[in-house]
């Protein structure tokens, strides 16, 4: 047992987790078991408090009795790692995704995607993936551009996509002939006839017919990523923080997925039925803006950092069903620094309930 002078922004959730003790209300229960009278608390902590700690084999024992008590407040993934059932993926997630420029909102985009589960086939679970109603600050988009898009999408999607058992998106496939989709593209010209929609008809053609681009272009998207992940295959020690891992995160529209350096912490629980467990990054990565939106220049770890590399952070609270582990929401915000600027983005997805 050792004596702690509490600090300012000292709280007995704090020096708990610090401590790594499975309730702070038993810290202070072990407190006032020990002290003298006069010394007890049954409030928050004070700046200059004195506080008697659990040490070594004490902070063992008393955790041992709060799991035996069933008032552990903390998930501890068996052998380190978090088993999630990946047909429980499916079902209607709505997505809301909004930028901002300093504290000005520059656009507010609102869809929705559907996973639909069709079976495990090699080891591998295929999903039907479907995008739909798009809308902007709420209002579905009539302009001209904006129709073409949803056209596009329409005749594209469903997209059948597989994924292995580490939660990866290892193939895709249209769910129509290659010559048929592409003809039904070719119709489009009919109705958008100005050189720009040709363009951009043309590239969609140009998507269809390679797998790969299909393939990178999905898994460049914000909802993929959070539902497929680094995330999910992180291991974690024997407390709540994982070991600290590399992911790409697709920020940037039209960018390169940006290289962060990531944690992800479980939190103590709060009630009975969700599980959140949130993830922190710091930009890992040595390329400038510049080099992140040229497709040529890909990412070399052993390159040097470059002048003006890009400066970011991310952050992401998942939460899941405590039962059966099935992902119910992220909420997640990403801030880049450019000179003196702050461009800063929020993305959220949350399954809807059948």
């Amino acid at each position: 047992m050792i004596t702690y002078i509490t600090l300012q922004d000292d709280t007995l959730e704090k020096i708990a987790s610090g401590l790594k003790i499975e309730n702070p209300i038993y810290l202070r229960e072990f407190h006032n078991a020990h002290c003298a009278k006069h010394e007890r608390f049954y409030t928050d902590l004070k700046p200059g408090q004195s506080l008697l700690l659990p040490f070594g084999n004490e902070i063992t024992e008393l955790n041992k009795k709060i799991i035996e008590n069933g008032d552990s407040l903390y998930y501890h993934p068996p052998h380190g790692k978090i088993s999630f059932q990946i047909p429980l993926l499916k079902g209607k997630y709505k997505i809301n995704h909004q930028k901002f420029l300093d504290d000005e909102q520059l656009t507010d985009y609102q869809y929705q995607i559907e996973l639909a589960y069709i079976k495990l086939e090699n080891n591998h679970h295929i999903f039907s993936f479907q995008m739909s109603d798009f809308k902007k600050e709420g209002i579905e988009s009539d302009t001209k551009m904006s129709s073409l898009a949803k056209a596009c999408i329409e005749i594209l999607y469903p997209l059948h996509i597989s994924l292995n058992e580490e939660l990866e998106i290892k193939d895709i496939h249209l769910s129509s002939p290659e010559n048929l989709i592409k003809d039904y593209l070719e119709t489009l010209k009919s109705y958008f006839t100005d050189r720009y929609s040709n363009s951009y008809i043309n590239q969609m053609k140009r998507v269809a017919e390679n797998k790969e681009a299909l393939l990178e272009n999905l898994k460049n998207t914000l909802p993929v990523h959070f539902l497929t992940g680094a995330f999910y295959r992180a291991t974690y020690g024997d407390w709540a923080e994982s070991q600290i891992y590399h992911d790409f995160v697709p920020w940037l529209t039209n960018a390169s997925p940006i290289r962060f350096e990531i944690q992800n912490t479980i939190q103590p629980k709060e009630n009975n039925a969700v599980l959140k467990i949130t993830q922190s990054g710091r930009s890992s990565d040595n390329r400038n803006m510049d080099q992140l939106y040229s497709k040529s220049f890909i990412f070399d770890a052993k390159a040097p950092s470059t002048e003006n590399a890009v400066d970011c952070s991310h952050i992401a609270e998942y939460s899941f069903n405590r039962t059966d582990l099935s992902l119910q929401k992220v909420e997640s915000s990403f801030n880049i620094f450019i000179d003196d600027v702050t461009e800063k983005e929020i993305f959220s997805m949350e399954k809807q309930q059948e």
